[in-house]
């Protein structure tokens, strides 16, 4: 259930603000902790219980109190204590198991609450004296963050509250260390005001539940992260994926949204290979006990400079057994996703690079690879630079594996981006032309117009991640010089025979009888068809399309010359090698441009 009473914005800082553990049953609704301790509550920690009627009274201005309590000063907006039980104090069974969201002002309540099963009702009533029938664990959050930040923080209540559902079943937990908390409120209550003490300091002290609560509060802050046992019994491992990327060195931080996330891990490819960020040791004794045997013999034989495909390979997995390990590792932030790493690489100084001369990363650097410079280093990389161009042509093999060393750790500390090589499809016709279907603007009338790249309309070929799309090269179906099989990244399109000496028209255009005929109705009969003839006839002047097999192998390209994809996503749609493709653009270079940038996965 989701409850929106007053929107506002506020302050960029811990989304976590505190931890709530409310408790419903024969007493009522009662908040038994909060953490962290606010300063107020020290003072205020009888604030419930019956106040002497012949003290003195003294008057205070209730409005200006107001307003300060709903000030960013007060996590939890002035709400009294009292005001907090009845309020995240689940009443009706309806609402147990479901996900908790109110909104108040700045902040907002999440959580699961659950209701206890009238077994283990009966077994905490004779053992406390206070039968609870359901309790929920809220977090509170600034009311800023989206949904899955909210989405995220349910599901770690989901998981504590159904922990400790099953440890109040197997042996009363939940009771104990509830009958704990209410006592200390009792004691605390009975005292004199000039004795009192904290409430939930001294139940801090007493109850190991609570001190669950403040590791839990602590561990996300700081780290992003909770590894904790409930009764150390059952583990819950859990972490803030957006946070953690952002805190994790080297890793570039996603956005607090999913999209990003989840578009990034879609467009994996088994062409792409995967970084650790953490040395393969220190990575496998943070794995848990019950761990599967599949993603240690995946981070063993994990390298940089191999491709998924290769990894499943030589890990005897399944390339969709790879995928999901490779995407778990992303999600922990314990790894990246890079082309694998070979001489044709491409790499820059990345814009939010740290380059201080002065800066920790230079010492780190300078402990691992003594001897080298991190300045000098990051200047061979001022401008793009292939891999085989960062050393000297008369270095040896241990040289080369030393610059292979030094590019793997600036990639883990985000001191370089991989750029990718994309193919524009950009004629120098004059006069006004079609528009190219590969291109979202018009081409001016006198100079050709580069395609804006859009982010967020890459979307892999295959939206399953998983099983390679047909593409032009399975194609079955027999060509000859009359006919071919041509088709956009994706999508198969039979194109019927047609005999070359037919005169083809179409949209009012009828294509010149010069020149070769042959190479004018591959031109015409293919997706090149939407050009303008001006476009064609430039297509048709470049010397390699005197070569019908050229022209064909460019015909077939055709789709991927708009700058969605990569030269590597080409080679591997269409099962070609570097130097054939390499060879098809030099052919072609009057009519094609090329552009590096960097790749929305990597």
């Amino acid at each position: 259930m989701t409850i929106d009473l007053i929107g506002s914005k506020m302050s960029e800082q811990n989304e976590l603000l505190s931890i709530l553990f409310v408790t419903s049953g024969s007493r009522g609704d009662r908040l038994l902790f909060k953490y962290p301790v606010e300063a107020s509550s020290r003072a205020s920690s009888g604030k419930g219980r019956a106040r002497n009627p012949y003290a003195v009274q003294i008057n205070k201005d209730f409005t200006k109190a107001k307003r300060r309590q709903s000030t960013s000063d007060s996590m939890l907006a002035g709400l009294s204590d009292t005001t907090l039980a009845h309020l995240l104090g689940v009443k009706s069974p309806l609402q147990c198991g479901e996900k908790f969201n109110v909104k108040i002002e700045k902040v907002r309540f999440v959580g699961f609450p659950l209701l206890l099963d009238d077994s283990a009702d009966k077994a905490s009533a004779v053992k406390s004296g206070h039968k609870i029938n359901c309790f929920n664990i809220a977090f509170v959050l600034q009311a800023i963050h989206g949904p899955w930040v909210v989405s995220c923080y349910q599901d770690l209540a989901k998981q504590i509250t159904v922990a400790l559902k099953h440890e109040e079943r197997r042996c009363q937990y939940l009771s104990t260390q509830a009958k704990i908390m209410a006592t200390v409120h009792d004691e605390v209550a009975s005292m004199p005001e000039d004795m009192m003490s904290s409430l939930y300091e001294i139940i801090l002290q007493k109850s190991e539940l609570a001190k669950q609560f403040q590791h839990i509060f602590e561990s996300l802050n700081d780290q992003g992260l909770a590894h904790f046992y409930v009764n150390n019994w059952i583990e819950i491992n859990f972490c803030l994926p957006y946070k953690l990327h952002s805190m994790q060195a080297g890793y570039r931080p996603f956005k607090k949204e999913p999209d990003a996330f989840k578009k990034c891990l879609k467009a994996l490819r088994p062409y792409h290979g995967v970084l650790l960020l953490q040395d393969e040791q220190t990575l496998l004794d943070s794995l848990p006990v019950d761990c599967t045997p599949a993603l240690t013999r995946f981070i063993q034989v994990a390298s940089p400079m191999r491709s998924l495909q290769t990894l499943a390979l030589e890990a005897d997995l399944s390339l969709f057994q790879v995928f999901q390990l490779a995407c778990h590792l992303v999600y922990w932030a314990k790894a990246f996703i890079i082309y694998p790493l070979c001489e044709t690489n491409i790499f820059i100084l990345s814009p939010t690079a740290n380059t201080h001369v002065s800066s920790k990363l230079v010492e780190e650097f300078t402990q691992q690879f003594p001897g080298c410079s991190l300045p000098v280093q990051l200047a061979e990389f001022s401008f793009p630079t292939q891999l085989r161009d960062a050393h000297s042509p008369l270095s040896n093999h241990g040289d080369t594996e030393l610059m292979v060393q030094i590019v793997v750790w600036m990639l883990k500390h985000q001191l370089l981006t991989q750029l990718h090589t994309y193919v524009f499809f950009v004629p120098p016709v004059q006069g006004q032309g079609h528009r190219h279907k590969m291109s979202e603007g018009s081409r001016s009338s006198s100079t050709p117009r580069l395609p804006f790249r859009q982010h967020e309309e890459y979307v892999g070929i295959f939206e399953s991640g998983l099983q390679r799309s047909p593409s032009l090269s399975d194609a079955a179906s027999v060509t000859s010089d009359e006919s071919i099989t041509l088709s956009t990244p994706g999508m198969l399109i039979a194109q019927m025979s047609k005999s070359p000496s037919t005169e083809f028209t179409g949209e009012g255009v009828t294509m010149p009888k010069s020149g070769d005929s042959k190479a004018y109705w591959l031109i015409q009969e293919s997706v090149c068809s939407d050009l303008s003839v001006e476009e064609k006839e430039c297509i048709l002047r470049v010397p390699a399309a005197k070569n019908l097999d050229d022209l064909r192998m460019f015909t077939r390209l055709f789709p991927y010359f708009g700058g969605k994809n990569h030269i590597e996503e080409i080679m591997y749609f269409e099962n070609l090698i570097r130097p054939q493709l390499v060879t098809l653009i030099e052919k072609f270079k009057e009519v094609l441009v090329l552009c590096t940038y960097e790749d929305s996965i990597s």
